[in-house]
Parts: C-alpha cells; sequence; structure tokens
C-alpha cells in the first residue's frame, strides 16, 4: 500500500511505504511522511531520485529515523522506520570508527552472536548489518515497551512496585532467553535490565510466539521480555571475556574463572530480579558489593514469599555450581505455581462439562428405560417382566431387545457406552 500527494497533481513512490497488515503503523498518524519537493517532469524526477540513492547511504536510503531511543559508551540507537515495508526497526550504530579501534571485535562479536541465535521469542531479533563511514550499524527488532531499566524508573516515579507474580514473570521469560542462549553455546555476560527489552503482548501469552520445550511457559503478564545487546556474548570452549558491567558480574568473573560462564549468567539475572523488586541501585564496589557476592540478599521494600525469597537466595549464592542453571529455573516449582493452578482451573472445567454431559446421557436412558415400561406400550412377546440397563432402547416408535440379535442402536455421544 502506497501513498500519492494528489496536491500537486503526482503520484510518485513516497519516502515511505505504509504496511497494511501492522496495526503499530496506526500509531503514526493518518498522514504518510512525504517528500517536500516534487518536480513536475517525471523523467528528470526519477532522475533526481536515482542520483540522490546512489549519493545516499544505506542507512538514509532505506530508514526514516524517527527518535533516538537509547545512548550507550559504544553507540546510540534508534527508532527506524524502513521506507520499503512501512514496520518499524531498531537501529544501532556504534559511536567510533571500527577500523584500527578495540570496538572493532567487540561490534562484531554482536553480530555474530546475533546470525548464530536467530530467532527466539525472549531475545531480541536481528535482521541485518552493515559498515557505513567504518560505523557499525545494526538492524534489530523494535520493542515498543522501551527496556525493563525505563520500566523500573517509571514505576519508582509512580511509587509502584512490580508485584511477586509479575517478578515472576520476569524471572522465567528471561530464564528462557538464557536457556536458548546456553544451549546455543554461548553465555550473555551482560545481563542487567537495560539490556533487558519489553513487547506488548496485545492480550496474548507469551506461549503464543512457540517456545520450542513445551514443557516450558508462562504464566504472563502482559508483556513479552526479551534479552538484547549481545556484545559481551562469548562461547564456553576459549572464551574470550570482555566485563560488562561492574554491578551485576559474578564475583568468579572477576577472578578470571570462566569455567561456570551461565552460572554468572544466573548471578546477573537475580540482581536484576532484585532491581525489579526494589532493591537500591547497585553499589560498583565497596562493602555492599562483596556483600552481594558472599550471597546476602539487599533489603526490600516489599514482602517476598519466603519459597521465592528462597529461589533468589539460591541464585545469588556466592559457590557458582549452587545456583541453578537456566534450563532448571524454567522448570522450577515457584515459577510453574500459577501455571499449574491455571492447569487445574482447565481441568475443573472439563469435568463440570463431562459430569453434565453424562448427567443428560443418564436422563435420556432414564427416559427411555420409562418408554420401555410403559402400560401403553406394547411389548414384543419374549420381553416381559423386569429389565436391565441394557435390554432396551428406544429408537423412534420401535423398541428393541435382547433377543432382537439384528440391529442395535446407540444414543449420546460419540465414544459413549451404556
Amino acid at each position: 500500500l502506497k501513498f500519492a500527494d494528489s496536491s500537486l497533481g503526482n503520484s510518485h513512490t513516497p519516502d515511505v511505504n505504509v504496511n497494511p497488515y501492522t496495526p503499530s503503523t496506526l500509531t503514526r498518524g493518518s498522514e504518510p511522511h512525504k517528500r517536500k519537493n516534487f518536480r513536475s517532469d517525471d523523467d528528470d524526477y526519477e532522475h533526481e531520485q536515482a542520483v540522490q540513492a546512489f549519493m545516499l547511504s544505506r542507512y538514509q536510503s532505506e530508514f526514516l529515523e524517527l527518535e533516538q531511543i537509547g545512548m550507550g559508551e559504544f553507540g546510540a540507537v534508534f527508532k527506524c522506520v524502513k521506507r520499503l515495508d512501512g514496520c518499524f526497526y531498531a537501529i544501532k550504530r556504534l559511536r567510533r570508527p571500527l577500523a584500527g579501534s578495540a570496538n572493532e571485535q567487540l561490534a562484531l562479536k554482536e553480530v555474530y552472536a546475533h546470525a548464530v541465535l536467530g530467532h527466539h521469542p525472549h531475545v531480541v531479533r536481528y535482521y541485518s548489518a552493515w559498515a557505513e563511514d567504518d560505523h557499525m550499524i545494526i538492524q534489530n527488532e523494535y520493542c515498543d515497551g522501551g527496556s525493563l531499566y525505563d520500566s523500573i524508573v517509571k514505576k519508582e516515579a509512580q511509587g509502584e512496585l512490580f508485584s511477586e507474580e509479575e517478578l515472576k514473570d520476569l524471572l522465567l521469560q528471561v530464564s528462557l532467553g538464557l536457556k536458548y542462549i546456553h544451549s546455543s553455546g554461548l553465555a550473555h555476560l551482560d545481563i542487567k535490565p537495560s539490556n533487558i527489552f519489553i513487547c506488548q503482548q496485545n492480550g496474548k501469552s507469551a506461549e503464543y510466539e512457540g517456545d520450542t520445550d513445551e514443557e516450558d511457559g508462562s504464566f504472563s503478564a502482559g508483556v513479552i521480555y526479551k534479552i538484547g545487546d549481545l556484545g559481551h556474548v562469548t562461547k564456553f570452549t576459549s572464551p574470550e571475556v570482555e566485563e560488562g558491567d561492574s554491578r551485576f558480574l559474578a564475583s568468579e568473573i572477576l577472578q578470571e574463572d570462566y569455567s561456570n560462564l551461565t552460572k554468572a549468567d544466573i548471578f546477573s539475572l537475580c540482581l536484576t530480579v532484585l532491581l525489579a523488586a526494589g532493591a537500591p541501585p547497585l553499589p560498583q564496589n565497596g562493602d555492599e558489593w562483596h556483600s552481594l557476592r558472599k550471597g546476602q540478599l539487599p533489603s526490600l521494600p516489599m514482602e517476598l514469599s519466603t519459597p521465592f525469597r528462597s529461589l533468589l537466595q539460591l541464585l545469588l549464592d556466592p559457590e557458582p555450581t549452587k545456583r541453578l542453571s537456566a534450563r532448571a529455573l524454567c522448570k522450577h516449582v515457584v515459577l510453574k505455581k500459577e501455571q499449574t493452578g491455571r492447569l487445574a482451573t482447565e481441568l475443573r472445567i472439563e469435568l463440570n462439562v463431562e459430569k453434565f454431559r453424562t448427567a443428560m446421557l443418564e436422563k435420556e436412558l432414564q427416559e427411555a428405560r420409562s418408554a420401555a415400561l410403559s402400560p401403553k406400550q406394547v411389548l414384543p412377546a419374549g420381553l416381559q417382566g423386569p429389565t436391565n440397563s441394557g435390554s432396551l432402547l428406544k429408537a423412534g416408535k420401535r423398541l428393541i431387545g435382547r433377543n432382537s440379535g439384528r440391529r442395535s442402536m446407540s444414543f449420546g455421544c460419540p465414544g459413549s457406552a451404556f
């Protein structure tokens, strides 16, 4: 679907197409983005556009930049709409040149990790990457809910807190993403609120995206959490560890013990959940920093249930081997409690439906028996006297008994037997 500028009597292709299949395009308003200037002569116009397209960078020619949505030490992230498909994307552009810099390998690691990990419901989706003016540009999925850090700050400003069920949902969904990353032989090593992004579900469950393990699942709080920023990802074998944010690093990483890299991700995830639970800002060093590495939970403004608090305590254990793996965490009973409750509710509903159907069938059977024994009915010879539950069936106005032997009928639902 394309829009044309009819005010000048032209029907030239606009700067941005509008995708009719995605509701998100409606948020841009009814007026499409149009070129500021049009030429009356079609040939001159097409020639000018060809020259401009040749001179423009890929970023400028393929995307319309709408706003900056993030800024980090190594680059900035922009919300853009692609001119061809009319969909939103997050475009990350490194601030410093690539060639000959220490950022080159970091940027390439992120691209390599995205390319290997492909598409998972709890990992930010990667589309493309290229170099422009010696700067790396990465095209990723746009998450309309911002980052977890943004959500924490917003709730703090409003005097609100995540509920325990929301915290469990956060922990479960990110664990699913980590399980996928770890199963690919990789560790993230930079899990923190600013690297976890949020997509609104519009009433759908997180399960709708089809996680690969049917035993996994998520009792959704209305959002999908996705792991992003893969610049510190490394593989288990011959790891090349680039230390991330010291506030979230496990002590074994600082001691250059890389034998349990996946458990370092679990430690960082626990601190992330604690921040969402209202814990004070994490220290970069000092006594409080060491206290956390000794497995001591910080003070929280909310009271957590004993099982959930015990689970967080386990994830913060100073001994990496005692922390749960992402796979084990996904299946933990504390995180499955609500799903189990929902399953029980569904089973109760099904049971009530079956009870109702059984009662109706018994009623029909009783009516058939009564009709069979009614004095108004003339019973065939040999069927006088008491009958049992299988002796008579009513088929229209004809009664068929045990001695007929040649015809039988059933009533009720297929598969029902009496």
